[in-house]
């Protein structure tokens, strides 16, 4: 969760990070112990989250606020069967064959405390641990049966430092009578073997291996002593959810200078944000505010809730007040978005939701997040997502995120395809990709890692345009769809088998898919115009030979030819005088694209040809 300095110091001023003890050689946490993941508390090197945040000793589990359905405050611990760097815990390319039998499965993610002192305390001081768990919330819910060893399940286990130290299982559940809802557990530190300076307590969920799959929640964690089951009430407002965007039209981003445009247009005239007060307290006084590079650009109105709202989820929306973004920072248009109300409880740090309106070089209906994954498994199908550019750019490609699921797709092709206004559909092709691509997955930054994929040739777009994909197998490509969100209702487009009619998607959420723009941004890298100077390429369909037209400049070239498929068929070099021609009569018929590169500047062109 982003947090201003500011709002470290003001935390760190009153004090509200649990002490550390020493014993020995080893430090150890003081009770209480509290964590609801309103701010990050797994292990990390990064200088802006102080080590008072930390409560955990492992970072497999994933911090979030976007997954879970009504949290009790914002904020979520998520465990699945993905690792820390965004990759599954085994990495499985997919095969032909059934994908859904026999998937690895077992022990994935972990969530274990920090050593804690309980040295001292006795069955009578009533220690309790309190946490709440939810099952798959906006994620992939996890299958499983009452049997523990064969479905999956959230286990809790508890450390005695005691004779070298030992894990026992305290408690356990499958999916079989969980509704979707969290759920609290209160379990009494009692047995004296727990009682001891080093006690520790870890979750661990059983389930597949593959990736973003089986996932559970969980919030609010609370280990005191004196806790009476009777008596206890939370007492706490909290803010719940993120807001993503101010900007209006499904947009969580957009190009800085298409923004520049019209400013006015693309802003929203009232926003929603999202509160639950899990006790007694009335009268929550609510701002928001805007800073860029630190510096506060808008103070928002400060309202006053009077009516009774104990015990309650609370959305409230305010209007803007005619807010429009402002920088003359063309290279830093980021501005961070804080919701906060004054504090009325114990827990300042999920009084506070934050987020980075951004304004880069590409248009986005998501907020950055995948709970779930789309795809088509339809050989020939193309996907198809609509935007508006509001001034003329050139379209340079996508930025995607596919996401692992089930699988890796990274034995797969698709190409990209941009198509302009049909009606309310895709209409014909704009912009056509002979250079296939296959879905990259990285192993470092974490899940939610976009690649970027380039057009063949770059293309000047205005108005409203589609780009997509079109894919050569009938097995999905998994790209991340956001469920916080809801752009697909009226802007993703399928198309089963490579013809037929478009269809709208009925499936909720938002495609991870982003068109990128010059956008005047001087500093962006990776696109460079790629092209070499084919004046004609014939006949065309051709039956023997292939004829290429070229300016002579005497250098070097490379003539690839591969099939629909990607693969390599052919491959011959020659010095360039103007005109060369390419024996095909070998090739068996059909659809073929020719890759011509100068070996010298590496500088490319791609064009399709059929052979009789």
């Amino acid at each position: 969760m982003p947090y201003s300095i500011e709002q470290i110091q003001r935390h760190e001023k009153e004090g509200r990070f649990p002490q550390r003890l020493q014993s020995g050689n080893r430090n150890s946490l003081s009770l209480p112990f509290f964590d609801d993941f309103s701010r990050y508390s797994l292990p990390t090197n990064d200088p802006n989250i102080p080590i008072e945040w930390q409560r955990w000793s492992d970072n497999s589990a994933y911090i979030n606020s976007t997954y879970p359905i009504s949290p009790l405050t914002i904020g979520v611990a998520t465990l699945d069967g993905m690792k820390s760097n965004g990759r599954p815990y085994i990495d499985t390319t997919y095969f032909t064959g059934i994908v859904d039998v026999n998937l690895p499965w077992g022990p994935c993610d972990s969530l274990t405390s920090l050593p804690i002192n309980l040295s001292g305390y006795t069955d009578a001081d009533s220690v309790y641990l309190m946490f709440h768990y939810e099952v798959g919330g906006l994620g992939n819910k996890p299958e499983g049966d009452a049997i523990f060893s064969q479905g999956d399940s959230l286990t809790l286990e508890f450390f005695t430092p005691l004779n070298n130290g030992e894990w026992f299982r305290v408690w356990q559940t499958d999916v079989s009578d969980v509704t979707d809802q969290f759920t609290r557990v209160l379990l009494h530190v009692s047995d004296e073997i727990y009682l001891q300076d080093g006690f520790r307590f870890r979750f661990i969920n059983k389930g597949t291996k593959m990736g973003a799959m089986d996932h559970w929640h969980i919030d609010y964690v609370y280990l005191t002593e004196d806790f009476n089951q009777t008596t206890f009430d939370y007492e706490e407002v909290a803010q719940q959810y993120l807001v993503n965007t101010l900007l209006d039209f499904d947009y969580t981003a957009v190009p800085w200078t298409h923004f520049l445009s019209n400013p006015t247009f693309f802003m929203k005239d009232e926003f929603s944000y999202y509160q639950r007060n899990l006790g007694p307290t009335k009268n929550i006084v609510t701002r928001w505010n805007v800073k860029h590079n630190g510096v506060q650009i808008k103070l928002g109105e400060n309202l006053v809730d009077g009516q009774s709202n104990d015990h309650r989820e609370l959305e409230k929306t305010v209007s803007t007040e005619g807010f429009v973004f402002n920088s003359s920072d063309a290279e830093n248009s980021e501005f961070e978005v804080c919701v906060y109300h004054d504090p009325t409880d114990a827990q300042l740090a999920n009084d506070t939701m934050c987020y980075n309106q951004k304004f880069y070089n590409y248009y986005s209906y998501d907020d950055g997040t995948a709970e779930r994954a789309y795809g088509l498994e339809s050989t020939g199908g193309k996907v198809a997502v609509r935007y508006t550019a509001e001034v003329t750019d050139t379209l340079y490609g996508v930025y995607m995120y596919h996401i692992p699921f089930m699988y890796l797709a990274d034995n797969q092709t698709f190409f990209l395809q941009a198509w302009g206004q049909g009606g309310g559909v895709p209409g014909s092709i704009i912009s056509e990709n002979f250079t296939f691509q296959e879905p990259q997955y990285f192993s470092e930054g974490g899940p939610n890692q976009f690649a970027f994929y380039r057009l063949d040739e770059p293309i000047e777009v205005t108005g409203q345009f589609y780009i997509g994909w079109v894919q050569q197998n009938n097995v999905s490509l998994n790209i991340g769809l956001d469920k916080n969100t809801n752009a697909n209702a009226t802007k993703l487009f399928y198309q089963l088998g490579g013809s037929g009619s478009w269809s709208s998607s009925s499936i909720q959420g938002s495609l991870m898919l982003r068109p990128v723009f010059k956008s005047g941004m001087p500093d962006w890298i990776g696109v460079e115009e790629e092209s070499v100077p084919l004046a004609a390429l014939y006949p065309n369909p051709a039956k023997n030979e292939l004829h290429l037209q070229m300016n002579p400049d005497y250098n070097l070239y490379t003539a690839q030819i591969l099939d629909i498929a990607g693969r390599l068929v052919m491959e011959e070099q020659f010095n360039n005088s103007g005109f060369h021609s390419l024996s095909i009569s070998d090739l068996s018929e059909g659809v073929y694209l020719l890759r011509l590169m100068d070996s010298n500047s590496g500088q490319f062109v791609v064009r399709r040809f059929v052979k009789e």
